[in-house]
């Protein structure tokens, strides 16, 4: 009896999928929530423009959200993961070269940026 019920309730509750235009919508509509900040060094040289998700400080600048690359080190950049990103004028680290969820991201050096605006 309870295993009826259970089947019953999957098949009336899951069978039936959404349309595909309100999942494309849903999608749309997540990647729409950014913020487009400009991510300058603290030496003053204004490095990208970025697409900020929800969160506070920036703390890893994924390759795919970088919608303007100023210097070309970012875009450019196809190293190896521990590798260090320099600004190009101060010679001082910004960003290391991570993999995460098999991505490369530039993990942040938060000492080193300056006003994200």
């Amino acid at each position: 009896m309870a295993r009826r019920f259970l089947v019953d309730f999957i098949i009336q509750n899951f069978v039936i999928a959404p349309p595909l235009e309100s999942l494309q919508a849903y999608f749309l509509k997540k990647l729409t929530k950014y913020k487009i900040l400009t991510v300058y060094c603290r030496c003053g040289l204004k490095l990208l423009k970025y697409k900020k998700g929800p969160g506070r400080r920036l703390l890893k600048i994924h390759r795919d959200r970088i919608t303007e690359d100023y210097t070309g080190i970012f875009i450019n950049d196809f190293s190896d993961q521990g590798t260090d990103i320099l600004c190009p004028s101060c010679d001082k680290r910004i960003a290391t070269v991570q993999i995460i969820n098999g991505k490369y991201v530039n993990k942040v050096n938060q000492g080193q940026l300056g006003l994200t605006r």
